[in-house]
């Protein structure tokens, strides 16, 4: 009879605590769709909008720039954030060209809290011209409403590029077409805050070999001009070649260009940076292995002289299959860092990143540095300076099969990864997430902003900021101080296995995070060291333990909390 009783005891235990996790789950599941920061709206009107690009508004807030899809045709939308994350003009922003046909927007600071917006412009033309506005801190038009014409000779014009000028305007480029031969030219203008154009009208060339010039990009040469690089097909495959133009618009170098590298088979896709010191640092894939790509970088001096070996430094010592689609920032010292995308798995994409010093030596490990290797792709890099001589950097990540989300990671000038070693999640709402852009908020933290498809077939803008610990919030201020101590539900929960679990504090001091089963054994203790005053973000993997309630506790200071969690595998 005892034995009956027993088993019948333990079945009703059983259910009891199925009860107790099922009516857990029921209470704090509604609770954590708003724990976990998942991005300030920019725009969510239930309308496709693309390609965001992001500037900011110099208040520690940002300017975000779109395509919008209204009635049959894209057409080009704005938003200001502040640092709190709240949406300061039009509900879903306002409306910079509503007439047919825009593409591609682009934007840069004003540094008087509103921006320049350049994009692609049909208006009822089978070929794209380039247009202009500016914007003041309230989202007035300071131009012609639907923008001013910067180049709209005949032929396609696309591919902008753009910078400040220094002084109060911008300096764009752009990939040109008016040849008429189906090659593509490079042009570039400059535009002051009134709208006048300052370069001769339709733009400066900056290359018209007779062949294809493609990808230009653009970097300020600190005295009102400009540093204009591109890949270029005139010796029958791609090299590439870089151009200073002065302030007047006249070109300063050799006609058409300087070689920054002429090597065999394909160069493409350059980036550059300053290297602090009147000159620049370039980077691009090259081909010249002739099994796969690699990535390179190139220096040169006010003159155009390379200062480098001939054709440019390895990044990634030739490691096997392909690395592409770099992008470069300056350290600070003379040097840059650069990430990106590789395929030295054979079979899936991750991130990399290399330091090179001024004299063009590797600081990092001769192949890279791992940024993230997590499961399938991680794409799309972007990077910013970290204002401390190291560097942020985000991309698209597809670790979970079927979504895509964005992650970001900071790593100093020593190579040290701050963050986890699989990055730091940005955002993992449902659905899509893709196309990160990233800027420095001028305060030590960085701001992203992405296209999401969280709320079904249509694509949304959301931005969010993170600070030098990697504490993502609503505030996008860099290393923000809270005024209280907290304890943050978890995310996700249920969890299987892994789970965040952020936290603030006020003051420096030991931190203890402790775990517990649901009777009260202690499991795991995650965190137990002294830290500074700031926000913090662990994540707890809890694959070794069996699904079932959990209970975290902080202890710092005289400051103490629990919270429940759920891991069901």
């Amino acid at each position: 009879m005892k034995k009956k009783y027993s088993v019948l005891d333990n079945l009703l235990n059983k259910l009891k605590y199925i009860f107790t996790v099922l009516l857990v789950f029921a209470t704090f599941l509604p609770l954590t769709a708003e724990a976990q920061w998942q991005g300030n709206v920019v725009t969510n009107s239930k309308r496709d909008q693309i390609n965001p690009m992001i500037t900011t508004d110099g208040s520690g807030g940002t300017i975000i720039t779109w395509q919008n899809f209204y009635n049959g045709k894209y057409e080009i939308f704005a938003q200001r954030i502040n640092s709190s994350g709240v949406a300061l003009w039009l509900s879903n922003g306002i409306g910079i060209c509503e007439m047919d046909s825009n593409y591609s927007p682009v934007i840069v600071s004003d540094d008087s809290g509103g921006a320049f917006i350049l994009w692609q412009s049909y208006r009822g033309s089978a070929t794209a011209d380039i247009y202009a506005q500016h914007l003041d801190s309230n989202g007035n038009y300071l131009w012609v409403k639907n923008g001013i014409p910067v180049s709209a000779v005949v032929f396609e014009q696309d591919t902008i590029s753009v910078i400040k000028d220094g002084l109060g305007g911008v300096i764009l480029t752009w990939q040109d077409y008016r040849s008429n031969n189906g090659f593509a030219d490079i042009y570039a203008q400059r535009i002051n805050s009134e709208g006048d154009m300052l370069w001769t009208a339709n733009g400066v060339n900056i290359c018209n070999q007779a062949a294809s010039q493609r990808g230009p990009k653009i970097v300020s040469d600190g005295s009102g001009g400009a540093f204009v690089t591109w890949f270029d097909n005139r010796a029958g495959d791609y090299d590439i070649y870089t151009q200073r133009i002065g302030s007047a618009g006249a070109v300063q170098w050799t006609t058409n260009g300087v070689a920054t590298c002429t090597m065999a088979s394909d160069q493409l896709k350059p980036d550059i940076c300053s290297d602090g010191a009147d000159g620049v640092i370039i980077t691009w894939y090259d081909f010249r292995s002739t099994t796969d790509y690699n990535i390179y970088a190139q220096r040169q001096g006010p003159s155009g002289a390379i200062v480098w070996v001939v054709d440019g430094v390895v990044m990634n010592n030739n490691v096997a299959y392909a690395q592409i689609d770099p992008m470069i920032v300056s350290d600070g010292l003379g040097g840059a860092i650069i990430s990106w995308t590789d395929f030295r798995t054979g079979t899936t994409a991750d991130i990399y990143a290399q330091r090179v010093n001024s004299t063009g030596a590797v600081q990092w490990t001769a192949t890279g540095v791992i940024i993230c290797t997590s499961a399938n792709d991680q794409i799309k890099s972007q990077i910013v300076s970290d204002g401390n001589n190291g560097a942020y950097i985000t991309w698209e990540d597809h670790r979970n099969i079927g979504n895509s989300d964005i992650y970001a990671q900071r790593i100093a000038s020593n190579a040290a990864i701050n963050w986890a070693a699989t990055g730091y999640l940005i955002c993992e709402a449902p659905d899509n997430q893709s196309v990160p852009m990233l800027i420095s908020n001028g305060n030590l933290g960085a701001i992203v902003v992405w296209q999401d498809f969280r709320n079904g077939n249509n694509a949304d803008i959301y931005q969010t900021g993170f600070n030098i610990s990697g504490f993502v919030s609503s505030e996008n201020e860099g290393n923000l101080i809270p005024d209280t101590y907290s304890l943050s539900q978890n995310f996700p929960n249920p969890f299987n296995p892994s789970t965040r679990i952020n936290f603030q504090l006020p003051n420096a001091g030991n931190v203890k995070i402790s775990i517990y089963d649901a009777i009260g054994q202690k499991v795991d203790v995650i965190v137990n060291e002294s830290k500074s005053a700031g926000n913090y973000s662990i994540q707890w993997n809890a694959g070794n333990l069996p699904s079932g309630v959990y209970i975290y506790k902080i202890e710092a200071g005289s400051f103490t909390d629990t919270k429940k969690m759920i891991l069901v595998k």
